[in-house]
């Protein structure tokens, strides 16, 4: 029987080509599409959960207060996991971390590299976590001056030669020892490391280099500190226990008066699911996944909108079957096994799809996915269950439709369609009603972005060159700059120990002196910057120098935000007091300039001027615009490598540092743009494919019509009035709920544009000019029809 209704499903596919392509094309690409987001989705939701005792998992994060600001801190003192451990039995285990994000690693001067993913972690690391130590034992990592490798960076470094026994110089000062391989973390582990150091090693180093800071007496305290701390927890249940255990010994320490201490879950960190706000990558999961639904239900209801449609094509057949015997369940049986046929098809399409499309969605969204992830039970087990969910879905109503006919009524031409055309109305309506609310949306997002980038930063980051200074040869820095100067080309050079728009500002309280309210402190970001910095990137001035100091010592410059904030006068504003000892003199006022990403708000900064040319990590030079960019990247190449003692010519320009503040935007955006696309080729399909069905059912109405001197242009407008009505419901019904949706989408954003009436114009005009051209060109053809053919037709 089985053998027969795949026989019968193969000749419908084949008499039927072009809605049995419709078909396979619309699920396949719906199919493709939902896995690729399921990859993402499902990767993203899995990050830390391949640890066995994951749900046991906590880390130690606190929130410090100054002011009206909060700040999340996730470093503690290397005390206080083991003071907790000592004070409750639910901390079973303790381990420790320490990123180090700027590394020197060699063998030999000829084989030096950077290297940005390095940690140090202590034994009880990998007591909590189950990265694979291949050779080699965790209580080496008790030492000092021990590290393990990947095995990637193995061969790196020391080719098929077995490493461990050797050295790796770290910094250019410290020797580390090899004692073991360890396994490279998965691409679902927001834990990244290439090198793996002992805790003991930082804290060496430490000790020698800052003597003052890590006393036995400061190391013993409970607070803020240099280490990431990781507990196992007996019982989850237990977590808000051992919080209080915690904010009791904190409180022991004077230091954490303004500090709230809290027991996160390890895994919830990564989508930020323990914040009160849903950070950007949770929503991105929840966006991406609300698409994928979309996508896979346009492709569906073209499904089921077309075989429905095409009922009165297999009536008789049913009306046949029926009265020689067949019943209902047999029908639907038969039914099933024609949709399943058409699903598998274009779920082998879709696999090809997916696999062609995934370095493009790699690319998009900037992800780096191991390819055994697709082995993952979250992977695969939510792309079974979508493809189940699909069988069920588009083979459910088609069959209950097709196997309900009455024989007697089907044999005597008597079929009642009326209910499943409304229905076929509703899914379309649907279908249409996304594809307009995506490209609302696309529109809205795409001019937000182009917003951001065009707007007035309030300076000038064209053209300008940063170059990395080498720390061993600082006392030549005002020779080199005075060298660069002198380079063709070169308008300014300024210098600076921090680059513009990157993260890893310091920030500080300060006060202005004479205030007689001690509390009115104002965390303000401190960049650090030569007297040149400010005119070298055109920021404009509020209030002005009249001459730049030659001594520069204990001076500051403040934006704007920063001085309203100490004192609505700001002329008024002379001196502030830091916490140091002497005060700070505030020698002119900056306008506000975005710093940052300009979805923030602006903060409080101040540019305070570094007297020594020996203290600058950074040389910020300006490049003529008529200059070549090449040529002068390798003059300033010469110079540097003039003066410098070790490390290698890194630069990079500030105009790519500006874009990487926009790439998570970049990405939503791209993505929008694509789903767009893609939503709106799978709705085009079934519209091409329910103007070809109705052609096709009036075929003889069209050509006695166009006999009684009908127009190709009346006829066009008589097949196509129908869609567009729906158009227009669609836009009608889209607009409002995408309005919505985006206005609480721009909320995150500082600096966001307003939804202008003529985003819905466009939008709309796009809809009907998409549909007119998918239904207008079955429309014509279908006109254009030599009428005596039409008239022939049974």
């Amino acid at each position: 029987m089985l053998r027969n209704y795949l026989k019968i499903a193969l000749r419908n596919l084949l008499k039927n080509k072009v809605y049995s392509f419709i078909n396979i094309a619309g699920l396949a690409l719906g199919l493709a599409v939902s896995m690729l987001i399921i990859l993402f989705v499902s990767h993203e939701i899995s990050f830390d959960k391949f640890h066995k005792n994951q749900v046991n998992i906590f880390q130690v994060g606190g929130i410090a207060k100054m002011g009206e600001h909060e700040f999340h801190l996730s470093n503690m003192s290397e005390r206080l996991g083991d003071a907790l451990k000592e004070a409750t039995s639910s901390v079973k285990e303790v381990g420790r971390k320490c990123d180090q994000l700027d590394n020197t690693l060699e063998t030999d001067p000829k084989h030096r590299y950077n290297e940005a993913k390095m940690v140090f972690v202590d034994e009880g690391f990998f007591k909590i976590f189950d990265f694979k130590i291949l050779a080699g034992d965790a209580a080496s990592l008790t030492r000092p001056y021990t590290i393990m490798l990947t095995p990637e960076m193995a061969l790196k470094y020391f080719g098929k030669q077995n490493p461990i026994g050797k050295t790796l110089k770290w910094n250019k000062e410290t020797n580390l020892q090899v004692t073991g391989i360890v396994e490279k973390n998965p691409s679902n582990s927001s834990i990244e490391f290439d090198f793996v150091g002992s805790l003991a090693t930082i804290l060496a180093v430490n000790k020698a280099q800052y003597p003052q800071y890590f006393t036995p007496e400061k190391l013993s305290k409970i607070g803020p500190g240099y280490t990431e701390t990781f507990l196992i927890l007996d019982n989850p249940k237990n977590q808000s226990n051992v919080s209080a255990v915690l904010g009791r010994l904190a409180s022991q320490n004077p230091d954490n008066e303004n500090i709230s201490f809290v027991v996160n879950h390890f895994s919830s960190g990564y989508l930020g699911l323990d914040a009160d706000k849903t950070s950007d990558r949770a929503k991105y999961v929840y966006i991406f996944s609300g698409i994928a639904t979309l996508i896979l239900l346009l492709a569906l209801i073209n499904f089921m909108n077309l075989t429905t449609a095409r009922t009165t094509t297999r009536a008789k057949e049913v009306g046949v079957r029926k009265s020689i015997g067949a019943n209902q369940r047999g029908l639907a049986t038969q039914f099933y096994v024609e949709s399943t046929l058409t699903i598998l098809i274009s779920l082998v399409v879709g696999l090809v799809l997916f696999q062609l499309l995934q370095p493009i969605f790699y690319q998009i969204l900037d992800l780096k996915i191991d390819t055994s992830f697709l082995l993952n039970p979250y992977f695969y087990g939510a792309s079974i269950t979508v493809f189940f969910i699909t069988i069920l879905l588009a083979g459910s109503y088609p069959t209950f439709v097709l196997s309900k006919f009455n024989p007697v009524e089907v044999l005597k031409g008597k079929i009642k369609s009326k209910d499943n055309f409304s229905i076929r109305q509703v899914l379309t309506v649907f279908q249409l009603s996304v594809s307009v609310g995506l490209i609302f949306c696309s529109m809205v997002i795409f001019n937000q972005v182009k917003q951001m980038r065009n707007k007035n930063i309030g300076l000038n980051k064209d053209q300008m060159l940063i170059i990395n200074l080498d720390k061993k040869s600082n006392a030549k820095n005002q020779a080199l700059i005075n060298q660069i100067e002198q380079i063709k080309g070169v308008e300014g050079v300024s210098g600076s120990k921090h680059r513009m728009f990157y993260e890893g500002y310091n920030m500080n309280g300060i006060t202005k002196v004479g205030e007689k309210d001690e509390n009115k402190s104002v965390p303000t970001i401190i960049m650090a910057v030569d007297g040149k910095y400010a005119d070298l990137y055109q920021m404009d001035w509020k209030i002005k120098p009249k001459i730049m100091p030659s001594d520069l010592k204990n001076k500051i410059i403040l934006n704007e935000s920063a001085a309203k904030k100490l004192d609505p006068n700001i002329a008024s504003i002379k001196d502030v007091d830091m916490g140091e000892p002497l005060p700070f003199e505030v020698i002119g006022i900056v306008k506000d300039f975005n710093y940052t990403s300009a979805k923030r708000i602006i903060e409080p900064m101040m540019l305070r001027l570094i007297p020594d040319s020996q203290q600058f990590d950074y040389l910020n030079i300006k490049i003529n615009k008529s200059a070549d960019v090449s040529a002068m990247v390798e003059a300033v190449q010469k110079a540097y490598n003039a003066y410098k003692t070790e490390d290698a010519f890194a630069y990079h320009f500030v105009d790519d540092s500006f874009d990487k503040l926009f790439k998570a935007e970049d990405r939503i955006a791209s993505m929008f743009g694509v789903f767009t696309a893609i939503a709106i080729f799978i709705a085009c399909l079934g519209l091409f494919g329910l103007v070809t069905f109705t052609a096709e059912q009036r075929t003889k109405e069209i050509g006695i019509r166009k006999v009684l001197g009908a127009s190709v242009m009346s006829i066009t407008a008589m097949l196509s009035k129908d869609f567009l009505k729906l158009v227009i419901v669609g836009i009608v019904i889209a607009s409002p709920l995408a309005y919505f949706a985006m206005k609480n989408w721009l909320q995150d954003f500082a600096f966001r544009i307003e939804i202008e009436w003529w985003i819905f114009v466009v939008t709309g005009v796009m809809a009907i000019f998409i549909a007119l051209l998918t239904v207008g060109y079955q429309a014509i053809k279908a006109a254009l029809m030599n009428p005596v053919e039409s008239l022939k037709t049974e």
